[in-house]
């Protein structure tokens, strides 16, 4: 019996010592824990917003791509936008790609139209209802400075600087009709420049101050017209059965780019300095409106409804003869359009 228990506690030591043996072996097999320095840990990176206190609406990367290439537009466009704000439509600026936008206008009352650049892009000329009755007013191009220029019981709208920034045609109802008024850049010496018992509006001048481009209903719907800068020798440009209307000179003198209802809504076309080779330059079935060229007049400033449930729309650019039609304000479809490019 004895001799058995001293045979069982030999075999149970012989097991022990072979499972600690194990044990070592597996212990010193077994790779060593990184040190906290060895491998770096790899974070993910954050990309934290950009300041947009400026912006009122998310805007295009610069990246987007037209038919002639990448976006790579120039300059600076002043335009309406937030038609739905309580306010009414304010003034921006944004670079001609569409980003980098600036409030310039923050009324509380009515709402501010047609922004036109004045020719050193210094000033900006406008219209506003913010007193009951449209009225004309300037501002800095910064904001700054908002000084009004006419102050009478009627509508005057639809301003449009010379060539040389010394004077601004206007479109004003005081004759019981919309009538073409000149002032100096001041508002000062207002003279009447049309005269008839027919509505004549949204003056253009000429690159050499010479003449005058405007719109007119004296046959019927509103077509195109030209005159000199003095208001004589009046001559009709479009013979269309529809509205010709918006008339904007091409900075070398040579074409009029212009809206048109042909279609039935309103495609924009251009035409030669005399009438001549009448082009349409859009297409679709939604209204393109309110054109306007850009400094060196290889493009066109233009506002859409193609994208837009609602009845506003957004600000596209274009090369002149209609190629390359992108878009580049993306406001919830609350830009008007008006564009005025500098």
């Amino acid at each position: 019996m004895f001799r058995r228990l001293i045979i069982l506690f030999s075999v149970i030591l012989i097991a022990l010592s072979v499972t600690i043996s194990g044990c070592a072996s597996q212990a010193a097999q077994a790779p060593a824990v990184p040190s906290e320095n060895s491998q770096p840990v790899t974070r993910p990176t954050l990309t934290l917003p950009t300041n947009s206190s400026i912006h009122v609406a998310p805007v295009p990367e610069t990246t987007g791509e037209a038919s002639n290439g990448p976006l790579a537009y120039t300059g600076k466009l002043v335009f309406v936008s937030g038609t739905n704000d309580v306010g009414g439509p304010q003034l921006y600026t944004s670079t001609a790609n569409g980003n980098n936008w600036l409030k310039l206008t923050s009324n509380t009352k009515g709402g501010e139209w047609f922004p036109k650049w004045s020719p050193d892009g210094t000033k900006i000329a406008f219209y506003s209802d913010m007193t009951g009755n449209n009225q004309i007013y300037v501002i800095n191009a910064d904001g700054s400075n908002q000084v009004q220029l006419t102050n009478d019981k009627f509508n005057d709208s639809l301003p449009a600087w010379s060539p040389d920034g010394a004077k601004i045609a206007i479109t004003s109802d005081r004759d019981s009709v919309e009538q073409i008024y000149v002032m100096n850049a001041d508002g000062s010496s207002q003279v009447r420049l049309t005269n008839n018992s027919s509505d004549d509006a949204a003056p253009s001048w000429s690159p050499d101050g010479k003449k005058i481009a405007f719109q007119s209903d004296r046959e019927g719907n509103p077509k195109i017209y030209v005159m000199d800068a003095d208001g004589f020798n009046q001559t009709k440009l479009s013979s269309t059965l529809f509205t010709d209307d918006y008339p904007a000179w091409s900075p070398d003198g040579s074409k009029i780019v212009f809206q048109s209802s042909e279609l039935g809504h309103f495609e924009i076309y251009t035409m030669k300095a005399d009438g001549g080779g009448r082009t349409r330059i859009t297409g679709g079935n939604i209204d393109n409106k309110y054109p306007a060229w850009s400094p060196d007049g290889t493009k066109i400033v233009f506002y859409s409804k193609r994208d837009c449930t609602n009845d506003n729309g957004e600000i596209y650019i274009m090369n002149a003869d209609g190629t390359g039609q992108t878009r580049i304000t993306y406001s919830d479809c609350t830009d008007a359009g008006l564009a005025s490019w500098h």
